[in-house]
């Protein structure tokens, strides 16, 4: 299972809510997969990791993976990686 949760207190026009919101969902629906395949890799149905994605500026994210309950691979790990910076055009910071 994958829950991505988004926090900002950054002020922001409902445009650049609509962008932020749609980069969300993709990296969401991205996670989802990878972790669906971390899963299947395992011979389980789910794995249970949270990712909390929080905007700090208009253009700085930060993200943080929850994987206490279920760890998931370091490939997995990178993957989530990978696809944070490609979905929101930064170098990940944590």
């Amino acid at each position: 299972m994958s829950h991505v949760k988004f926090d900002s207190d950054v002020k922001q026009n409902s445009a650049q809510e609509k962008i932020v919101d749609a980069k969300v969902e993709k990296f969401s629906d991205a996670v989802t997969l990878i972790l669906r395949a971390e899963a299947a890799a395992k011979g389980k149905k789910l794995v249970y990791v949270f990712i909390s994605v929080r905007q700090l500026t208009p253009a700085t994210f930060s993200y943080l993976v929850d994987d206490g309950r279920d760890k998931i691979s370091s490939g997995a790990h990178a993957s989530i990686k990978m696809k944070f910076e490609e979905i929101f055009n930064v170098l990940a910071t944590k």
